[in-house]
Parts: structure tokens; C-alpha cells; sequence
């Protein structure tokens, strides 16, 4: 199962990476824009009655569920189990993803971007911390999770 989700999460990424930097017509631009100050395109998603629905859903609910699946990165990376190595190795990984749309002018670098994908990958995290402690559809067993100490007999 581990494989699986392995080949899973690796076509997952290429495909949001495309979707980042080649997808809905982006094209290469001359004037890149960053957007630095925290919680300003949020507002504008929440206050501006001109936003659609659409918009406000690709925008906001998408950026945050689209990265959840990353919060699952311990069924695979043992280190990823807790939430340190992994808020900091998405933090790291999902602003460099940010900087390069700003490099290349595809795409804004938006410091609400990387806000809203580490929520997802958060949401996702603590899901996966659940699923693993209530043991939901046998997940300990099926991705080898299980306490090596709970399995050896006592001496």
C-alpha cells in the first residue's frame, strides 16, 4: 500500500505543479507581482461582493483542500509522521513553489497561497493522525503503522 500511495502523491504533485505554473492558459509574463501582506487577498475573496462563487471556491476552498493529501506524507516517510519535520519540509517546498510563479511570471507569489496550502496540508495531517489512531479501514496494518513495542512480547 505504501508503493501506492507513493505513485499516487508523485503524479499528485506533477499534476498541481503543472496546474501552478502551465494550467487554466498561464503564460510566461513580463511583470511578475508578489503579494506580501498577510491576509489581504483572503479579505478581498470574503468582503469583494464582485467575486463569484466560482472564484471564491477555486481561491479559497481549493487552495486549501488541493494540498491536504500532503498532510498524509507519514504513510510513506516515517519522519513525516510529525507535524515539525513536516510543517517546516512544506513550508520550505511550498514557498519555493511560490518564488519560482514569481521568477517565471507564471502565477502570483502570494503569501495567502502559502497560508491556505499549509491549512490544507494541516487539515490533512490531522486527519491522517485520526485515521492512524482509530485505526479507520485497518490503515496501521495496510501502511505497516503499527507500534514495533505493542507487537514484541513482553520479556
Amino acid at each position: 500500500m505504501k508503493r501506492y500511495f507513493a505513485v499516487f502523491i508523485t503524479i499528485y504533485t506533477i499534476f498541481l505543479l503543472y496546474m501552478m505554473f502551465f494550467g487554466s492558459g498561464r503564460e510566461a509574463s513580463d511583470i511578475s507581482y508578489v503579494q506580501t501582506e498577510p491576509f489581504i487577498t483572503i479579505q478581498k475573496f470574503f468582503k469583494d461582493s464582485s467575486i463569484g462563487k466560482e472564484d471564491f471556491f477555486i481561491n479559497i476552498v481549493g487552495n486549501i483542500f488541493v494540498f491536504s493529501p500532503f498532510g498524509w506524507l507519514g504513510l510513506c516517510v516515517k519522519r513525516f509522521n510529525k507535524i515539525i519535520p513536516t510543517s517546516l519540509y512544506f513550508l520550505l517546498i511550498i514557498t519555493s513553489v511560490e518564488t519560482l510563479q514569481y521568477i517565471t511570471g507564471r502565477g502570483v507569489a502570494d503569501i495567502d497561497d502559502i497560508f491556505l496550502n499549509t491549512l490544507g496540508m494541516l487539515i490533512g495531517f490531522f486527519l491522517f493522525k485520526y485515521a492512524t489512531w482509530k485505526n479507520i479501514a485497518n490503515i496501521r496494518f495496510h501502511f505497516q503503522l503499527l507500534d514495533e513495542k505493542k507487537l514484541s512480547p513482553a520479556s
